[in-house]
């Protein structure tokens, strides 16, 4: 406390000048217009500055949140999108019209939910994804996952609070998929051979499917976990099968597996009823 004292009477002119020149400063802004209209703009823009820092500080940290509601969102939109497709399809003739129950079943048939991707391995034969979402988040086995860009995977697992994802980068993996503008509708599966990761292969094609390379492949809707329609990827390539009775089909993937970040996983409402209904079938 002393030092303190001390530095004080050491310095004592300084301190007096400082205070002369700022009671100074006051009078001249406070007896001349244009001083003080120059002083309270400068202030003004300065704390404007001040605030607009802030907001911005704020909008940063916020950013968050909203992503996350934009990704909640567009679950939301693809559950309706997919829905109206079925119903679409339904309709058959251009004469057929959209009745009220209908539009009130749009997103009945799905329930979409977003994820965080955790855990990504990309170097085994049978890699595994794992999301930040599990059965309390209402994940539950054999749902299907995609990005924004093409089809991920299948739930292989769910925990309470994380589930495991068996990717299109997985030996075990096999997902029904169609040709966009094969009048032959067949549906070969896509299987992944071990090699590159923005590559699998349609196996078992038919001789008499129509296609051409650059041509989009999409999941075909014949099974309980995918609805038809989510992009797969586009043909690259066309060679024959080892017994040479069928194409394999390379197939450039469109989902980025190197930089997933957060997916989408769909659940099929029926899927239950109609797993119970297939295992009834006589053997």
């Amino acid at each position: 406390m002393q030092t303190i004292l001390n530095f004080l009477v050491k310095h004592n002119h300084w301190f007096l000048l400082l205070l002369l020149e700022g009671i100074s400063f006051m009078l001249i802004v406070h007896f001349n217009n244009y001083q003080r209209a120059a002083f309270f703009t400068a202030t003004n823009s300065t704390v404007g500055e001040i605030y607009s820092a802030i907001s911005d500080i704020d909008s940063y940290f916020g950013l968050r949140n909203e992503n996350e509601l934009l990704k909640q969102h567009n679950a939301e939109l693809l559950g309706e999108i997919t829905e109206l497709k079925s119903a679409m399809r339904e309709l058959g003739s251009r004469e057929a019209l959209l009745t009220d129950t209908m539009v009130r079943n749009f997103g009945s048939g799905y329930t979409f939910f977003t994820a965080n991707v955790v855990n990504n391995s990309l170097n085994s034969i049978n890699n595994f994804i794992v999301l930040d979402k599990g059965t309390e988040d209402g994940i539950s086995q054999e749902m299907g996952v995609f990005s924004s860009k093409g089809v991920v995977g299948v739930i292989y697992l769910a925990s309470k609070n994380y589930s495991l994802v068996l990717p299109l980068l997985n030996s075990k993996s096999s997902t029904s998929c169609r040709i966009v503008g094969d009048e032959g509708a067949s549906v070969p599966l896509l299987q992944w051979d071990g090699g590159d990761i923005r590559y699998s292969y349609l196996v078992d094609l038919p001789r008499y499917t129509k296609f051409e390379k650059g041509d989009t492949v999409v999941t075909s809707g014949h099974s309980e976990i995918f609805p038809g329609g989510i992009t797969v990827g586009t043909i690259e390539d066309v060679e024959n099968s080892v017994d040479g009775m069928f194409y394999r089909a390379k197939v450039r993937l469109s989902a980025n597996f190197a930089s997933l970040e957060s997916v989408f996983v769909v659940g099929n409402k029926g899927q239950s009823e109609l797993k119970e209904l297939m295992n009834k079938i006589p053997e």
